[in-house]
């Protein structure tokens, strides 16, 4: 039963010795996150500075030392691994062939506003996007 809740962000954890050490490493994450926001209050935010997506499904947290959390491995196992590395591997193999005459022009992705550059093919002889997909038509 996870009866103990982060009054900050809702997230829960067991109601045992391991699960209040667990909190309280949790409690110590926002404190550290609080006192490094409010150092740098009059500068804008980088996005270096915001939880990543694997670190917040994960709840992955820094101590106060810079080192990950002790035990912390993002795949449980080499099946798990070999799948990620597999499906980034076939994400980084797309690409879509460059309408003629922009080969020089400089695009960017409409949803992440990356900058895409055009590579040529030397096996299709095309030039190309590389890691990129179409959506829309975009």
């Amino acid at each position: 039963r996870l009866a103990v809740q982060c009054k900050q962000c809702g997230i829960r954890f067991a109601d045992s010795t391991s699960g209040k050490k667990d909190m309280q490493d949790h409690l110590d994450m926002h404190f550290r996150q609080n006192c490094k926001a409010n150092q740098n209050i009059r500068r804008g935010h980088s996005r270096s500075w915001f939880i990543g997506v694997e670190d917040w499904t994960h709840d992955i947290y820094t101590d106060v030392k810079g080192k990950s959390a002790e035990g912390h491995r993002p795949f449980k196992n080499a099946k798990a691994a070999a799948e990620f590395e597999k499906r980034d591997a076939d994400l980084r193999a797309l690409f879509i062939v460059v309408p003629p005459g922009d080969e020089a022009k400089p695009i960017s992705c409409p949803i992440c506003k990356e900058t895409i550059k055009s590579e040529f093919l030397e096996d299709d002889e095309d030039w190309v996007w590389k890691n990129a997909i179409l959506k829309d038509d975009k």
